[in-house]
């Protein structure tokens, strides 16, 4: 376990406490003590002492005046950092960590190194004494107990935090000041970064030698991103050095500048680069580059440190870079962020590899980051696993781990999860437990915290234990769980989310106070969004073997297509939600095609193409659907269903069933993300002769581009996935908007499904293509079939792919 007091703080604890007694601020509901700050006290102090004086008030009604001198006739708090008090010497106390001293009778002393570890003294004091809590961002989020006198114990305090910086990124307003309540501070600067040290506008024309060869040819970048520049391009070091010495004197106050890679992997190929490196690939896949860009920046970081010793340089291990170099140390004023989703340490394998990837690290650099990715949004169920943390934290801590920062993009029907995370980035070591039975028992009040703690059990058990063993959806390759691909639904029951709603309302319904009311209800309206989620998506039942008879098919569309409804109120719950300070998602489901959903439930009834075909009566209850159903995407589903099975749809794209071609199809271009393998083949079709083969590819997809004017649209597609495989990614349809440079718009019309083993299966969607989006006019769409998620054993084959207009 860490020791966080030295020798010379105790010595220095062991003075002040020598005169002091305890300490009453608050006797019957009167103010008995002032809080005494500098006239020019910085904003974090001031806003601790405002969140104190706000906490002291709702516990005793008492409101303790803030002074710039001492109150005659009252005890005073003071709070300072080194910066106003030289008198107190604070030892080897860490930047971001506080003292409460008494260094004399009727006088406490709240002190720090700098404004942020005052700030974080006054919620440590307030947390300590007056027992608040900051459950959750919002209004009802604090939890402070009723108490009419306030007494401090004469003890002094030490308390700091075991990592240096701790940042999560992606919470709005109201979650990042609830975040820096419970500790958060990021002070070491690691992203993405390159592009900023040799900005392509600047650098293009007068020293197109800094950027990548590439296949021989000099990338001369016209955007930001796409390019690594090259580690061997004389000149680059010193230019380098120039530009973060002149950001080093232009802003004296900050602490560390980022070399972190840009977010590709067009690395250099010249001579030179590849002469620095072995060749080899890393466990991504990735060519390795790790010794060439460490010796490149040793070479900065040596140059910068000559005029500003103090400073740290973040950087990313990342892609190329995942892995530590082998030719050469690193500086030990480089902090490498280390970037994987822990949660994935739940399988003993990957935590083996992880825990030896660290150790290399560790090796190579004494001080490490870790970067993970601990969404929140866009997830449709609460993603829960405070123990591991707890569990990987401790361990990063006793491997050399001092920095941390986390994509987390909050959702707060999570619950405790950001709140246990936030604790434990202060101190790996606490009693996680006891930690979360007083957030439970806080939160809804005693009589429900049974109830509560049930539901975030379920739910860490599920994501620890059930996904990892028996998912499809799990992925043990890559860095980072697949948080855009929702087939972890299908791992949750009907009668479990129904539980899970049952344990929620029965902790409201025992909660004792407003606030305790308002947080239960808080919980279970982000619930509603899970719910809604996990019964919209469409399952096995809804894509299973088409019907045998007549009536199987008349029975599929008796149905009262409740899963459309559930898709439509997760959608209607999401922009809901955009009002909400607390369950706003910072990722909404629309950010992705994959997760917008809003033809969950409406794909049923394609089992039924051929049934359209031959039963005049299936036809004729599809025709009323079409026209009588109340809700649209049922409506636009049958009506395309009969224009597709009927064969009246003219498709606009070129060569739909990929019957023109040799080795590739005529008219299509192909798009492989990483890897795999994607071609025409006569080895079976849907109709014709011919179909495409997806064949090992982890995402990608056949695609044209269409002149589409503004308008209602489908897309159809038929897939066959032989029988046999293990592991199973998703099949889409999409209908991209662009505007006139080729950018992609949000607002993709898309489909998606897991296709069923051993058939051919349909798949569509439809929707509308506005004139314009975000201020931009759609000129034209990107069309495609996109395959998502795949193993480099999996085959998918793709035909008969046809976008219709509807209207």
């Amino acid at each position: 376990m860490r020791t966080i007091v030295s020798i010379v703080t105790v010595i220095a604890l062991t003075q002040v406490v020598a005169c002091s007694a305890p300490v009453t601020i608050v006797q019957d509901g009167q103010p008995k003590a002032a809080i005494v700050i500098a006239a020019d006290a910085p904003a974090q102090i001031t806003s601790g002492v405002a969140e104190l004086v706000s906490c002291i008030e709702e516990a005793s009604g008492a409101t303790l005046p803030v002074v710039n001198e001492p109150a005659e006739g009252m005890a005073s708090i003071y709070v300072t950092s080194a910066a106003d008090a030289n008198d107190v010497d604070l030892g080897e106390l860490a930047l971001d960590g506080y003292m409460i001293l008494f260094p004399g009778p009727n006088t406490i002393r709240i002190a720090a190194v700098n404004a942020h570890g005052a700030e974080f003294g006054c919620y440590g004091f307030a947390r300590r004494y007056v027992g608040a809590r900051w459950l959750l961002p919002g209004e009802h989020g604090r939890d402070v107990p009723a108490a009419a006198t306030i007494t401090i114990p004469d003890e002094p305090v030490v308390d700091e935090p075991a990592f240096m910086s701790r940042l999560f990124s992606g919470g709005k307003s109201a979650h990042v000041e609830w975040a820096v309540r419970n500790g958060m501070h990021g002070t070491v600067s690691f992203h993405h970064n390159l592009r900023n040290l040799f900005p392509f506008e600047k650098y293009a024309q007068t020293h197109p030698e800094f950027y990548p060869l590439i296949n021989g040819e000099r990338l001369i970048p016209t955007r930001e991103e796409g390019w690594q520049p090259c580690f061997s391009a004389e000149g680059s070091v010193e230019e380098a050095i120039k530009n973060i010495v002149a950001y080093f004197d232009e802003n004296p106050t900050a602490t560390s500048y980022s070399l972190g890679i840009n977010d590709n992997i067009n690395f250099c190929q010249c001579e030179d680069c590849l002469a620095k490196i072995t060749g080899e690939n890393n466990f991504l896949g990735r060519v390795d580059y790790s010794d060439a860009y460490f010796e490149w920046c040793n070479k900065i970081v040596e140059g910068v440190l000559e005029q500003h010793p103090d400073k740290y340089f973040g950087c990313l291990a990342y892609n190329n870079v995942v892995e530590p170099p082998t030719r050469v140390d690193i500086h030990p004023r480089i902090i490498p962020y280390m970037t994987y989703d822990r949660m994935k340490w739940a399988k003993p394998e990957i935590e083996e590899h992880g825990h030896a990837l660290t150790e290399a690290w560790a090796e190579m650099s004494p001080t490490l980051g870790w970067y993970d990715y601990i969404y929140g949004t866009p997830y449709m169920l609460p993603r829960y696993y405070p123990h591991k943390m707890r569990e990987y934290l401790a361990w990063g801590y006793e491997h050399g781990v001092r920095a941390l920062y986390a994509e987390a993009y909050p959702n707060f029907g999570e619950g405790p999860k950001l709140y246990a995370y936030l604790a434990l980035n202060w101190d790996p070591y606490l009693d996680i437990d006891a930690l979360l039975d007083d957030w439970f028992e806080r939160c809804c009040g005693p009589e429900g915290a049974d109830a509560l703690r049930n539901y975030y059990e379920f739910w860490e058990s599920f994501w620890t234990e059930r996904v990892p063993q028996q998912s499809a959806w799990w992925s043990d390759g890559g860095q980072y769980l697949r948080f855009n691909a929702p087939g972890y639904l299908l791992d949750v029951t009907p009668e479990e989310i129904a539980q899970c709603r049952q344990w929620l309302e029965t902790a409201v319904a025992a909660a004792e106070t407003d606030k305790q009311r308002g947080r239960g209800e808080l919980l279970l309206k982000a619930f509603e969004y899970y719910e809604a989620s996990a019964l919209a998506y469409p399952r096995e039942e809804d894509t299973a073997q088409p019907p045998a008879t007549e009536a199987e098919a008349l029975a599929v569309l008796q149905s009262n297509f409740a899963p459309v409804a559930y898709a439509q109120k997760r959608l209607s719950l999401a922009l809901e939600f955009e009002n909400d300070p607390v369950l706003i998602h910072p990722l909404p489901p629309t950010r992705y095609s994959t997760t917008t959903g809003s033809d969950w439930g409406s794909n049923r009834m394609w089992q039924l193409y051929e049934w359209v075909q031959m039963s005049e009566a299936v036809r004729a209850r599809v025709q009323d659907l079409a026209a009588n159903s109340p809700h649209e995407l049922v409506r636009q589903n049958a009506s395309l269903l009969l224009k597709v099975a009927g064969g009246t749809a003219e498709p606009l794209n070129a060569n739909p069933g990929f019957e023109e071609g040799g080795e590739w199809a005529t008219g299509w271009s192909k798009w492989i993300a990483n890897s795999g393998l994607n071609y025409r083949t006569t080895e079976i079709a849907h109709s014709g002769e011919a179909s495409l083969c997806v064949d090992g590819m982890d995402r990608g997809g056949p695609n044209q581009s269409l002149p589409l004017t503004p308008g209602d649209y489908a897309a159809t597609a038929f897939v066959y996935v032989p029988e046999g495989q293990q592991t199973m990614g998703t099949v889409g349809v999409m209908i991209i908007p662009r505007d006139e440079t080729n950018t992609n718009l949000p607002g993709a019309i898309s489909s998606e499904i897991v296709p069923v083993q051993g058939r051919w299966q349909a798949i569509a969607a439809a929707g509308t293509l506005p004139a314009e989006i975000g201020g931009k006019k759609v000129t034209h769409a990107l069309v495609l079939p996109l395959v998502d998620g795949w193993d480099p054993d999996g085959k998918i084959y793709i035909d008969d792919f046809s976008v219709i207009r509807l209207d």
